[in-house]
């Protein structure tokens, strides 16, 4: 420490213990120096940076007292929203405020009368008027006690006051499938007090079938092989304190299935029966026989509906009662049958008029083991059949009392003893009898059927031999002989012809050209006939009789007739006329008059297209009976 200094603190411990002390001031004992800011101070941005503390603080605090202030305004609208919301709901006149409440039960008996209440209850403010309640049921809903099918119902309400209530009751009664629901549509209709617009509510309901008044059993054959005849057992009970009154069967075949017969005998083609009526508890059963055709492994499904009958066709159900389903299962035959008919193994086969039929039947055996007295059947069934036609290679025997041909060890070794895996053919031919325009008979429809049986005794390590079978069936329809026939005429015919005969050229004459169409065995659908006009004939427009839909193409010179349907057995008939200009290259020539007339239709039995042709015509008209063949060629 300097000298100095120490010297002024002894000074100044002196005086302040001394009596005389007195007070010094600061300034008496420390020289003022001027302090001098050091570089890095800023007076300046001092003072600006806290102004602009200041401001933020400000600008903070403002926006809170504007945020408060917001939240208290918010708070006063919602309540005074609130409150309008609250007091405006209950003026509102609305479709909401009108319920409709429906008391029906859940699930009901089929046939059994069950009450459904409809409950409407305003609770508008205002009363509504003209009020109306509809309701629309599903196919099943049936009235009580008459049984009458109700589609739709309306009931008139009248006016409803505010806050009331209007009920009504309808009582029914429900048939449908079992374990199935049925759902009801409820419409009212209405207007609002001092309104003339009408306005609906719409609602549904639904109600479950417990319980059918028919019960159904189906037992069909869970194996089956190819071809194998079956038998399928329906069962149908009342299930109903009442009769049923008359039901309707209606059986649905898999593909494939060949209806052979049934007891009792189906009321409608081979696949419906009608019950007059089932009483209370009673029991009908149906036995059907028929084959199943179809590849291994497949599943070949039948279905059966119980129910009543449709009243736009009483082969059909209308109202289901309940439904059967069961399958069967193809399986590989042990002796497994095929057919082809004129090589051809489609199970639709058609023969055309006048070609005879050739039947291959192969065997095959799919046994582990042998095959004994083996049997093989063909029954031919059909009018159509010209039994002396029929002839059976490799030993067959045609037994004509019941147009069976048979095959057995006795005509062919091949059957005595059939090692696993062995196969062979055996063949027939046959033809049908005269069904052609001009036959002594007309036959409608003309098809021969022919079933095929295959027996024999499988050899198995049991005591006894097991006797397997097969069956198949095939069919061979027939088409129709449709045909056409045209001829010149000037002598006679709808129409009078002018001009020079035998014609002379550079000269016109004129001609009636007739055409006719005959039918034979099948109706035919869409039948057209047509030919053409050489360029030197001429169209005159003239048609027999009137209205008949023939027309020509100048373009093409083509004359179209569309005939339409003929019926088995039917004609048709109709001419137009022609010019003939010849020219002098005709001269010692019979000219044509038309191209070859063809016709064509749809054989709606066969499925298939028949067609006929004739030559075209020419001044040779030997249709006419008062022609002279010396008339026929064109002279100078």
């Amino acid at each position: 420490m300097p000298d100095d200094v120490k010297s002024k603190i002894s000074e100044l411990e002196k005086d302040l213990y001394s009596k005389d002390f007195k007070q010094h001031r600061v300034e008496d004992i420390l020289t003022h120096k001027e302090a001098i800011a050091g570089p890095s101070w800023d007076k300046e941005a001092d003072e600006a940076s806290l102004r602009e503390t200041e401001i933020t603080s400000a600008n903070r605090h403002q926006l809170m007292k504007k945020f408060v202030k917001y939240s208290v305004l918010f708070f006063l609208l919602s309540t005074v929203v609130a409150v309008f919301i609250w007091w405006r709901g209950s003026n509102i006149v609305s479709g909401e405020n009108i319920l409709i409440d429906i008391v029906a039960p859940v699930a009901v008996s089929g046939g059994e009368p069950f009450e459904t209440r409809f409950t409407i209850t305003n609770n508008n403010k205002v009363s509504i008027e003209s009020a109306t309640l509809f309701v629309e049921y599903p196919p099943g809903f049936y009235s009580v006690p008459n049984r009458v099918d109700i589609p739709r119902i309306s009931k008139k309400l009248g006016g409803i006051a505010p806050e009331q209530s209007i009920s009504e009751t309808v009582n029914t009664m429900l048939y449908g499938e079992e374990n199935t629901s049925k759902v009801a549509q409820v419409v009212l209709e209405y207007r609002m007090a001092g309104s003339n617009a009408t306005i609906k509510k719409t609602t549904i309901y639904s109600i479950k079938i417990s319980s059918s008044p028919v019960n159904v059993k189906l037992s069909v054959p869970k194996e089956v092989s190819s071809g194998q005849e079956v038998e399928l057992s329906i069962e149908v009970g009342s299930n109903s304190k009442d009769s049923t009154g008359a039901i309707l069967i209606y059986a649905t075949f898999p593909r494939g299935f060949n209806f052979i017969s049934a007891s009792p005998a189906p009321t409608y083609g081979e696949n419906v029966w009608r019950v007059v009526d089932l009483s209370p508890q009673e029991k009908r059963t149906i036995k059907i026989r028929g084959s199943i055709e179809g590849q291994e492994n497949e599943e070949k499904v039948t279905k059966i509906l119980v129910g009543t009958e449709d009243t736009k066709d009483e082969r059909f159900v209308g109202i289901v009662y309940n439904s059967a389903t069961e399958s069967s299962t193809i399986t590989k035959p042990f002796l497994a049958l095929d057919v082809a008919i004129n090589n051809s193994k489609s199970q639709d086969n058609v023969v055309s008029l006048g070609k005879g039929v050739r039947v291959d039947v192969f065997w095959q055996s799919n046994n582990p083991t042998k095959f004994t007295d083996a049997v093989i059947e063909v029954k031919l069934n059909g009018v159509a059949l010209d039994r002396y036609s029929i002839y059976a290679s490799g030993g067959g025997y045609y037994r004509s009392i019941d147009n069976t041909i048979v095959w057995d060890k006795s005509g062919s070794k091949d059957l005595a003893v059939i090692d696993p895996v062995s196969r062979g053919t055996v063949s027939f031919s046959f033809s049908p009898v005269a069904l052609g325009i001009g036959a002594d008979s007309l036959i409608k429809n003309p098809q021969i059927v022919f079933e095929v049986r295959a027996r024999a005794n499988k050899i198995s390590d049991l005591s006894y031999n097991e006797i397997v079978s097969t069956f198949m069936s095939r069919s061979v329809k027939f088409e129709t002989d449709l045909r056409v026939y045209a001829k010149g005429m000037f002598f006679s015919g709808p129409f009078q012809n002018i001009g020079p005969i035998p014609p002379q050229a550079d000269k016109e004459t004129t001609y009636t050209i007739s055409l006719s169409v005959r039918n034979s065995s099948n109706n035919v659908s869409n039948a057209v006939a047509k030919t053409t006009l050489p360029i030197y004939v001429k169209w005159l427009g003239k048609i027999d009789p009137e209205g008949e839909d023939i027309s020509f193409n100048d373009s093409t010179g083509e004359v179209t007739w569309n005939v339409g349907r003929v019926l088995s057995g039917g004609t048709r008939d109709a001419a137009f006329q022609i010019s003939f200009v010849p020219s002098v290259s005709h001269i010692n020539r019979s000219p044509l008059l038309t191209g070859d007339i063809t016709i064509s239709a749809m054989d709606d039995f066969t499925k298939t297209e028949v067609m006929d042709k004739k030559p075209a015509l020419t001044t040779y008209i030997t249709g006419d009976p008062q022609f002279n063949p010396n008339d026929a060629n064109v002279v100078q």
